[in-house]
């Protein structure tokens, strides 16, 4: 005779709380979490593969030394965030806004970058190919 009171039914529409808990090592697989809310709470060393995160919103998150790759952020903004020593590869990121970043220090490489706008930036020191923009934006001046 067999137990069907331990078998574990998928539960549409549930609603689990879930506060003031933790849950270190552990691992979700297949699982719908569209809607749902975190606040204050530790993912560092968090591992994410083949994720949604379509319309996905992140207030005050750091997302230091994070890496990011083969992600499609098309139509994203990072409006004030700290992403310091992260690293971003292989992604499509058109149509992207950096409002307010850091980005002093920063590398990009093998980038595709047409129609990007720089607009009311310090570029001190900026270099692309090796020229510096900053002594050639002061020529053009002197040109004009």
């Amino acid at each position: 005779m067999s137990d069907t009171s331990n078998i574990f039914e998928a539960g549409f529409d549930k609603k689990v709380e879930i506060s003031y808990d933790s849950l270190p090592n552990s691992s979700f697989e297949d699982v719908n979490l569209g809607g749902a809310k975190f606040s204050n709470v530790n993912l560092k060393d968090a591992n994410f593969e083949d994720v949604n995160m379509d319309n996905a919103n992140f207030d005050n998150v750091s997302m230091q030394n994070g890496k990011f790759t083969d992600m499609y952020m098309v139509n994203s903004r990072f409006l004030g965030i700290n992403i310091s020593g992260s690293r971003f590869g292989c992604s499509i990121m058109n149509n992207v806004e950096f409002k307010n970043p850091d980005l002093k220090n920063s590398q990009f490489v093998h980038c595709d970058l047409s129609g990007v706008e720089i607009n009311d930036c310090k570029i001190d020191g900026l270099k692309i190919n090796g020229v510096d923009i900053q002594k050639l934006l002061e020529q053009h001046e002197k040109e004009v």
